[in-house]
């Protein structure tokens, strides 16, 4: 019997519109592309986890690839994501919001898994999503991120579940699902926002949100 679901939640309880990518911003400050996106991939690890600042890494990015920084332009940058993870919590999609009222109604125990810089998550509590949830559960605040198992067997204490009796679901990045079935959880991939997998994936995916509701029913 599936007690509680932890859920992802970009691009499976929220999705954006064009948000701009971290990996793709050398043109904004003036750096190579190649030799940026090689740099932001060194450094993303530490952001996830809360050991760099996502500033702090664009301005040591700019230093080692400049030798100078445009901090006008790293502000920007910041603010900018911001201002795009707001407006992605402000419109939560009508199918997920149901989806998870009926959960609640249900009494299934839910929460919230993601690796995310602070700008990312920042807006959440003010989502109308929030309270429906047990726990959150931040990289940049736990110090662990997916695919560890240790942010997930955090997420079963704090709900109070055991790990036979709950499934993860999300879109697949970050490796997340081979985390949470090493952590013993069910695991699921979203697919409604994210789109069929072009892989034969080892994971039942759930083409709609009400697709969940039927895993729920059968146990």
């Amino acid at each position: 019997m599936i007690r509680a679901i932890v859920f992802d939640l970009f691009e499976t309880l929220i999705t954006e519109v064009g948000p701009t990518r971290a990996s793709g911003l050398a043109p904004v400050l003036g750096l190579d592309r190649q030799a940026y996106r090689a740099a932001w991939k060194a450094r993303r690890p530490r952001i996830m986890v809360g050991q760099l600042s996502f500033a702090d890494a664009l301005t040591e990015i700019s230093e080692r690839l400049a030798g100078a920084v445009d901090t006008a332009a790293v502000q920007g940058i910041c603010q900018q994501r911001l201002r795009e993870k707001a407006d992605a919590y402000a419109r939560p999609d009508d199918q997920v919001s149901a989806l998870i009222a009926e959960l609640v109604r249900r009494e299934v125990r839910l929460g919230i898994i993601s690796n995310g810089f602070k700008e990312d998550v920042f807006g959440w509590a003010g989502c109308s999503l929030a309270p429906s949830f047990q726990c959150a559960l931040f990289s940049c605040d736990e110090g662990v991120a997916k695919p560890n198992p240790e942010i997930y067997l955090r997420a079963l204490h704090r709900m109070g579940v055991q790990p036979e009796a709950t499934m993860y679901i999300g879109d697949g990045g970050d490796n997340e699902l081979a985390g949470a079935e090493q952590a013993g959880l069910r695991a699921c991939r979203a697919a409604w926002f994210a789109g069929r997998s072009s892989q034969d994936l080892p994971w039942p995916e759930l083409a709609r949100c009400s697709d969940v509701l039927r895993v729920v029913a059968a146990g």
